[in-house]
């Protein structure tokens, strides 16, 4: 197999001696209810080969330099939690969660939420105590970030189209090993931790997170940085344990010199310290950024594609703006959390007010193939390029809107064309994407 090609040069090194090692392997998603979710398909996903090989010739290649300044931006974001001294959160986004307690939310299985579960949740969020642990910390463990201090899930009616399973309102985002995070305070139950990471704030559990110091942030950062290009890896100890399942796009601290990759440990006091990561086959790891060319575009696309879709990144999978941000995290491009964020994070293009014809003629004549997003409220979807004279996305799709108000469920990342299920006498027209796209973004 082509390994995959790097661009960067630094002459600053990590020091290797005194490091155990844990072992990159090929890996699984540890299948949960989510794989059992409806996965219908269109005439798109069946006519359309679900493969972004063909539309990766049509990219246009950017420069080393190009990308260069593109990472140097990601770099700085993703450290920013480290360079915090107090959190940085206005008063309406620190407990805008609390909002919850007072509207009609249900369990998974239908039975209504008491205000009391809320208001327990509430005490637990001990926010009397906010800012004031006030210390830098690293993510140990593949993690989600809660909007409130439990695992208890919370959702609208179970009995609408895309408010039951796996919406689940308490889950904020997924988060990656080896992410730095910055800690406000704890639960009052200390079990869980209140964060701010480079592109979500929330609930951690305080088992997958340790403190760090400045010795250990200079050792992170003086080398360069590496990134998981291969998904579902398995990051084992020396003793074969599992510690983490590793997503693409999780990032790893590297030795340009040696290359040899590391990983944040945590030991019996709490602190981070580094161990040597040993990959057991290529492609599983590279120095960011890999370069933007057809097979390193073909790659990490067919590695996304197929997953199922987890609103937040629920049970280890991806949403559609989790999908876009590990897409183009390998080429050194960072986007936030959210499709909102995301559309403002490069050149954007509005196409409000525009007719379908119109919209169309736009995405073929702007967008940049492989790298542009266009952008729906709450979706987000990657420009892959044109076939037969129509644009051609890569999403992490729910599913189609339909007359009766329910949604014929693709629950994937698929690649489409912007009118899914046009084929379907029963599909409201009116909310196909080329009908609600409302702008371009291009990097």
């Amino acid at each position: 197999m082509k390994n995959l090609i790097f661009t960067i040069s630094l002459i600053t090194t990590l020091s290797t001696s005194l490091y155990s090692t844990t072992i990159l392997t090929i890996g699984q998603r540890e299948k949960s209810d989510i794989d059992y979710m409806p996965s219908n398909d269109v005439k798109d996903t069946i006519e359309i080969a679900q493969d972004v090989t063909p539309f990766a010739k049509q990219a246009e290649y950017m420069s080393a330099e190009e990308q260069l300044d593109y990472d140097a931006k990601y770099n700085e974001k993703f450290f920013a939690p480290w360079s915090l001294n107090r959190m940085d959160l206005d008063e309406n986004e620190k407990t805008w969660q609390f909002m919850f307690a007072n509207r009609k939310m249900y369990h998974r299985y239908g039975d209504r939420i008491p205000k009391s579960w809320f208001d327990e949740q509430i005490k637990n969020s001990n926010f009397e105590n906010y800012d004031t642990i006030d210390k830098p910390a690293i993510i140990i463990k593949h993690s989600d970030i809660k909007l409130y201090p439990t695992d208890e899930e919370f959702y609208y009616n179970t009995n609408r189209a895309g408010e039951g399973f796996p919406f689940d309102y308490n889950q904020n985002s997924s988060i990656y090993i080896n992410t730095p995070i910055f800690i406000s305070h704890y639960s009052l139950d200390k079990k869980w931790a209140y964060i701010k990471a480079p592109f979500a704030f929330g609930w951690v559990k305080v088992e997958n997170i340790a403190l760090v110091t400045p010795s250990f942030k200079e050792k992170f950062q003086m080398g360069a940085t590496a990134i998981a290009t291969t998904d579902n890896l398995d990051l084992l100890d020396e003793n074969g344990t599992k510690i983490s399942l590793i997503k693409l796009g999780t990032i790893f601290p590297m030795n340009p010199l040696t290359k040899e990759y590391f990983t944040a440990r945590k030991d019996e006091k709490g602190y981070a310290y580094l161990d040597k990561v040993e990959p057991k086959s290529i492609n599983l790891i590279a120095r960011k950024p890999i370069k933007f060319n057809k097979f390193n575009i073909s790659y990490i696309g067919k590695q996304l594609l197929g997953e199922p879709y987890g609103w937040g990144g629920k049970l280890k999978t991806r949403d559609c703006s989790t999908l876009t941000r590990d897409f183009f995290a390998p080429f050194g491009i960072y986007l936030p959390r959210n499709s909102k964020q995301q559309a403002q994070s490069g050149e954007y293009l509005s196409l409000k007010g525009l007719s379908e014809k119109e919209k169309e003629e736009a995405i073929l004549s702007y967008g940049k193939a492989c790298r542009s997003l266009l952008v729906v409220p709450g979706h987000v979807t990657i420009y892959l390029g044109q076939k037969n004279g129509e644009p051609i996305i890569m999403h992490d799709y729910w599913g189609a809107r339909l007359k009766n108000g329910e949604k014929h469920i693709l629950g994937r990342s698929v690649i489409t064309t912007t009118k899914v299920g046009k084929e379907r006498d029963d599909i409201k027209e009116k909310s196909m994407l080329i009908n609600t796209i409302q702008g371009l973004v291009s990097f």
